[in-house]
């Protein structure tokens, strides 16, 4: 079978236009089926490798079969190794898989469903004071900062939560506000090392100079650094962060911290982070020449070892107030032009990359993986408001902020930002750690009251992980768990059991990652 007509057939809107050659590998490794099963399960495969989040409901009433037709279909889709492949690495969807099928495997979607406590997969650690820049996509309240003198009880209440960590816990230290602006920022760093946690930080690079990397050498124990680049010259940059002299003066830093790097812990990779916005849609070419700059002037080894580019997901900066001349205000989401034009740009990118960059591993986001491979896909997978879980998921992801507080989406997780407070679901203090809040909140189930427009406090995480249990708790209710389903990779639970596994390893600081 030629590849191109498999992905001809999985990036098309109709499950049932297949050439001959793909129709007879199917057949071939799926023989006496009759004609409606064949469709059924072509459908299914169809569906399932481009929208990942497709319901058992919805393809019953597609492939028009009952219950116990579809457990079959998907009893022998999930035999076979090759139908899986297909579905998880081939289609539209397969980027949504790469997160979906790890969180899974933990068993902490199945907590959800069953409403029991798990400690949470992934931490977000907001360890940020205050921040430089005024970007446009930025949820942060732009007048919000912490007073310094909380320095010291946010460094203990982040030591405590590492104390506590199981080994399936994960953190990444990032935030609304700028992770280096935090006096301890290389103290919290070499804190969780010293517990044996994998620690990746996201950062401006603003205040990452030679002298700010020597007072806080814990910078060089981090596994990753990724640098939110904001623009590919200085009117770009500006543009976007309202700071004048930042374009050159993080570019510096980043080139003088390769340097570092490459003598002090070549383990450590430090990459870019760039969000696709309508302003800065033809700039993928000088986002590469950026990248070929600095790998020029880091003359001791390696330069830049990845960049991630995404798409922006609509947490709009709040601007009322003193700062609103400061802030960007955006054009709002990538039009269909803007798409279509992104294919080309990557284009150009792409060839530039591997002229050049054969080594830098280029992450593109759920939606922009699509237009790299010069399909015009649709924007990033989001939900409305409503449709958001009234008590959310803890057992997948929380956030932290200095004051201790506890968030239950990530871009709720901002300082003082207007209509958050419903989503805090406790502060931490000396009688009250970290795993009992959340554990609380799971036993007691509290109902958030949601409105539309609370979708601005999710990131494109959340928004994944919302439609994954929402899909997950759809398909339980019509008879079809995913152990039933047919991604066989979403019945191995890791953690079968992962309250058991948490006493047995020691929640309370014994075990560790």
């Amino acid at each position: 079978m030629k590849e191109n007509n498999l992905k001809k057939w999985l990036y098309s809107n109709v499950p049932l236009d297949i050439s001959n050659d793909v129709k007879n590998v199917l057949i071939k490794e799926l023989p006496d089926l009759t004609e409606k099963q064949f469709d059924a399960i072509v459908t299914i495969i169809h569906r399932m490798s481009n929208i990942p989040w497709h319901t058992q409901k919805e393809l019953i009433q597609e492939t028009n079969s009952s219950r116990q037709e579809i457990i079959k279909l998907n009893e022998y889709i999930r035999n076979s190794e090759y139908l899986q492949e297909i579905i998880i690495n081939q289609g539209l969807g397969k980027k949504y898989w790469q997160t979906i099928i790890p969180l899974v495997n933990t068993g902490a979607v199945q907590s959800c469903l069953k409403k029991i406590y798990n400690f949470p997969v992934r931490i977000g650690v907001y360890p940020g004071m205050s921040c430089m820049f005024y970007c446009g996509f930025c949820g942060r309240n732009q007048k919000a900062r912490y007073r310094s003198e909380i320095k010291e009880q946010s460094f203990e209440i982040f030591k405590d939560i590492f104390d506590s960590m199981p080994k399936y816990s994960t953190i990444s230290i990032s935030g609304g506000l700028e992770p280096l602006t935090h006096p301890r920022i290389g103290n919290i760093i070499s804190y969780a090392k010293s517990r044996d946690i994998r620690v990746p930080l996201i950062t401006n690079a603003y205040m990452l100079t030679k002298q700010y990397i020597k007072k806080h050498p814990g910078l060089l124990k981090l596994d990753s650094c990724r640098v939110s680049l904001y623009g590919v010259d200085e009117e770009s940059t500006y543009q976007v962060t309202r700071k004048k002299g930042s374009y050159e003066l993080v570019k510096n830093n980043i080139i003088e911290f390769l340097k570092i790097r490459n003598e002090k812990n070549p383990n450590l990779k430090l990459g870019l982070n760039y969000i696709i916005i309508p302003e800065n849609v033809s700039h993928m070419s000088k986002l590469m020449d950026y990248i070929i700059e600095v790998n020029s002037k880091v003359t001791n080894g390696r330069g830049i070892d990845y960049i991630t580019i995404r798409e922006d997901f609509g947490s709009m900066t709040d601007t009322s107030g003193d700062d609103i001349d400061r802030t960007h205000e955006l054009d709002g989401f990538l039009s269909k032009d803007d798409r279509a034009q992104l294919i080309d740009e990557f284009q150009k990118f792409n060839k530039k990359k591997e002229k050049h960059c054969p080594n830098l591993n280029v992450d593109f986001g759920y939606a922009m993986i699509t237009l790299a491979e010069g399909i015009l896909g649709s924007q990033i997978k989001m939900v409305d408001g409503l449709d958001m879980r009234k008590a959310a998921y803890p057992q997948i992801s929380v956030v932290v902020d200095n004051y201790g507080d506890v968030f239950l989406y990530r871009e709720a997780g901002f300082l003082d930002r207007p209509g958050n407070e419903k989503f805090i679901i406790g502060r931490i203090t000396d009688k009250k750690p970290f795993e009992d809040i959340v554990k609380e909140f799971i036993e007691t189930q509290p109902q958030v009251d949601l409105e539309s427009n609370d979708c601005r406090f999710m990131d494109a995480f959340d928004h994944l992980v919302t439609v994954l249990v929402n899909q997950a708790e759809d398909d339980l209710n019509v008879g079809i768990p995913f152990e039933q389903g047919p991604v066989s990779s979403r019945t191995k639970v890791y953690n079968e059991d992962l309250n058991s596994n948490i006493k047995k390893k020691g929640l309370f600081g014994t075990y560790h990652q």
